[in-house]
This record gives structure tokens, C-alpha cells and sequence, in this order.
């Protein structure tokens, strides 16, 4: 049954899903491979909150393989189930139970999107092991972490259609040198399905001009991908890069044109950036946001007939569970294609 966006482990029999298999031999721990617990965490490291999310940081950096950005956006979740854990006294945090597990899960999705109740649910979760690991809790207590409902699968991805692409295009001013910038910004996004970040973080390196490709080298799985450049990219690109990108030592491709001049992009700076491009389009879209010119790119794709496994490697997706979102139906269109039916001949 389901909770305010929150259904327990006990009840997912009810909904049916698929679920990927992940291979976590590789991520277990030597003291897990060899069945044995890991060191006693010291009682000064118990009752202490930051000595507590510094263990379980390194944890995940050195034990698990996390991101840095991982690492610290479990580290921000963990903090807060401490802070609840500490509200009535001084920290200890062998009074940990699934009743207070689960009033921070069921707090954070009443409080915060789904993705960010998942989010914290999962670095609970992590954080449980990690005191099982370390013989401090029972570790079936993370059964008692519930689960919040994965609604992403609830309606198609928000695209845009070829118009809708072309008149966004149109509204960047290209007589500008930022204009010039975002336009190339908006093509990496809707043509090679790139995330923000990644387009903030392509190097001069990672274009080979004369093999017509791209090395995707920092991205969010933390694995190279080389993509083929379209013509309509690489004109983009090298027309910002002959009149408009501030002459600089730095081998970032996109640059910032205010103060700090010539300092590299943050995601955020190219996020903003596409939003200021839809609201001078006047585009009547719900959503507008870097995302959706990912989603464009990923379901124009998936509309030329493009194979799944092809898809998932331009996006750079670990499971086909994560690209299988674009092959959806969607209905209004099924309708616009289908055939009618046969009416019965009475003799």
C-alpha cells in the first residue's frame, strides 16, 4: 500500500515491475567478500555526527565507488536522518529504529519531489549497511527503510517536436557572442542527448575534427562515450569558437562571457541559460528545462527507428531499464496512425 508517495517493502508484491539485476560482486567490501564484519567504529565516531558521515563518506568513496557528488548528496541526506535521530537528546546512534527510519522517509517525500524522496530513502539505506557492516545495528533494520514510488514511468517524457525545436532555435539571438554560445549549447543538448553538466565540462580535447567525433570523458556513469559529431553540431560549435569564445588558456569549449570572463561553465549557468532561450521562444510547453531537450533527442531517436541499445549508448544509460522510458505508447499519436475498424456487412 502506498503512503504519501511512500509504499513499504512489504506490500511492492502488489505492484509488479521489472527490475534490473546489478552485478555488486565488484562493490562488496574485502570484509564482506570474506563474510567478516569490518572494524568496530570507535564510541567517539558513534556519538558524533560528523565522525559518523565522515566514516560513511569514505565508505561509499572508497568501499563503494561513489562519485564525489554522490558521496556528498548522501552525506546532505544522512545529516538530517541524524538530526532527527538527535532531536530529543545527545546522539547515539544505537537507538536507530525502523519507526524512525521510516518517519525520515515518509518526512522527505511529504516535504520534496519524488526523485529527492528516493534519493534519501536509498542513502538510508546505505547507511543502515554501513552500520551493519560495521557491527553496529542488525542488518535487516534497512528492510525497514520503505521504498517511495517510482513515478517516472507515470507519463511519457516531456519532447519537443521538430517545429517546437526549430522555432526554441529561432528565438537565440546568433548576431551575439552569448548568442552564438547558447546556440551551440541548445544543439549539443537536443541532438546528442548531452546533460548540462556534460556540455558545461566538454573539452577542446574531446572533439576530433577530422574523425567527425566526440569523447564524452566526465559523465554522470563515470565512463567515456564517443559520439558522432552531426553537421549541425559541428557548425555550432566552430562558429562559436571563430567569433564569439573569449580568447583564453582554458580548453573548456564553452566559456562564461561575464565577470568572471573566460572562467569555465557550471551546469547551472547552461540550465539557465536554455531556460532564458524558452521563455524568449514563447513556446506553450510544460516543461522547459535542459532535461527536455535530452528527452528530445532520445525520442526522435526512438522514432527513426533507432535501436534501444543504440539510444542507451548515445545517452549514456547503464540499463536499458533507463532507455525502455522512450519506447512508451503514447496514445493521442497510436490514435492519429490507427487503422479504423471494419464495420460488419449485415446480408
Amino acid at each position: 500500500m502506498f503512503l504519501d508517495g511512500v509504499v513499504h517493502r512489504a506490500c511492492r508484491i502488489a505492484a509488479p515491475q521489472v527490475i534490473g539485476v546489478r552485478i555488486i560482486v565488484g562493490r562488496l567490501s574485502p570484509h564482506a567478500v570474506a563474510g567478516k564484519r569490518g572494524p568496530m567504529l570507535s564510541a567517539t565516531t558513534l556519538h558524533s555526527r560528523e565522525g559518523l558521515l565522515e566514516a560513511f563518506t569514505e565508505h561509499l568513496r572508497v568501499t563503494r565507488g561513489a562519485s564525489p557528488a554522490t558521496c556528498e548528496r548522501a552525506g546532505r541526506d544522512v545529516r538530517q536522518l541524524l538530526m532527527l535521530l538527535s532531536a530529543s537528546g545527545p546522539l547515539d546512534i544505537r537507538y536507530l529504529t525502523g519507526e524512525i527510519l521510516r518517519a525520515f522517509v515518509v518526512d522527505r517525500a511529504r516535504r520534496h519531489s519524488p526523485r529527492t524522496a528516493r534519493r534519501s530513502a536509498s542513502a538510508a539505506r546505505s547507511f543502515v549497511r554501513f552500520l551493519h557492516l560495521h557491527g553496529v545495528v542488525d542488518g535487516r533494520l534497512a528492510q525497514a527503510v520503505p521504498t517511495v514510488r517510482d513515478t517516472r514511468r507515470a507519463t511519457l517524457p516531456k519532447a519537443l517536436t521538430p517545429a517546437q525545436l526549430r522555432q526554441l532555435l529561432a528565438a537565440v539571438d546568433p548576431s551575439t557572442p552569448i548568442g552564438r554560445r547558447d546556440r551551440a549549447m541548445l544543439v549539443c543538448l537536443a541532438s546528442l542527448g548531452l546533460r548540462a553538466k556534460e556540455v558545461a565540462e566538454l573539452s577542446l580535447d574531446a572533439i576530433d575534427w577530422r574523425a567527425g567525433t566526440l569523447t564524452i570523458a566526465t559523465s554522470k556513469t563515470r565512463r567515456a562515450r564517443r559520439l558522432p559529431v552531426p553537421a549541425t553540431v559541428g557548425r555550432a560549435i566552430a562558429t562559436y569558437l571563430r567569433s564569439g569564445r573569449p580568447a583564453t588558456a582554458v580548453r573548456r569549449v564553452f566559456l562564461r562571457h561575464r565577470a568572471p570572463i573566460g572562467a569555465p561553465l557550471t551546469s547551472a549557468v547552461v540550465v539557465n541559460a536554455v531556460r532564458r532561450v524558452f521563455l524568449r521562444s514563447a513556446l506553450d510547453v510544460t516543461s522547459r528545462g535542459a532535461h527536455t531537450l535530452r528527452h528530445t533527442a532520445a525520442t526522435h531517436m526512438v522514432s527513426a527507428g533507432v535501436s534501444l541499445k543504440a539510444v542507451a549508448d548515445v545517452l549514456g544509460h547503464r540499463s536499458l531499464d533507463t532507455t525502455a522510458l522512450y519506447t512508451k505508447v503514447d496514445l493521442p499519436r497510436l490514435r492519429d496512425v490507427a487503422r479504423p475498424w471494419p464495420e460488419e456487412v449485415v446480408s
